[in-house]
């Protein structure tokens, strides 16, 4: 398990997936403010688990994008996420780096579990 460095998203990948955190008490805002992001910047969005998925530590909704997208999206999505948690991370191909090295926080940082990749 760790936590990723908080630091400001860089537009360094040509992909990204932005997972939006949430609980119980978090759901209706989190699944607005995907299905906002949806309608607005044309993003693919996921599933909404209410569980734990991957290396996430909370229930989250992923966002799929590209570079393109990035700047507009992550600015969005700072001023609307509210308190929510969002992990946003590149795509190189390398899940390890890409939940680490490629990887920020907007609000406050979560510990992964990262083990689900060493198996």
């Amino acid at each position: 398990m760790t936590t990723t460095p908080v630091r400001r998203p860089r537009n360094t990948h040509a992909h990204y997936h932005a997972h939006v955190y949430f609980n119980e008490n978090t759901s209706d805002h989190a699944y607005d403010v995907c299905q906002r992001a949806g309608e607005t910047f044309g993003v693919l969005v996921g599933r909404f688990h209410k569980k734990l998925v991957g290396p996430h530590p909370a229930w989250s909704c992923q966002l799929s994008f590209n570079a393109a997208q990035f700047d507009c999206l992550v600015d969005w999505l700072e001023r609307n996420r509210k308190g929510l948690t969002v992990f946003v991370h590149g795509l190189s191909g390398d899940a390890i780096e890409d939940h680490t090295t490629h990887a920020t926080f907007l609000g406050e940082p979560a510990t992964l579990n990262l083990e689900v990749f060493r198996h």
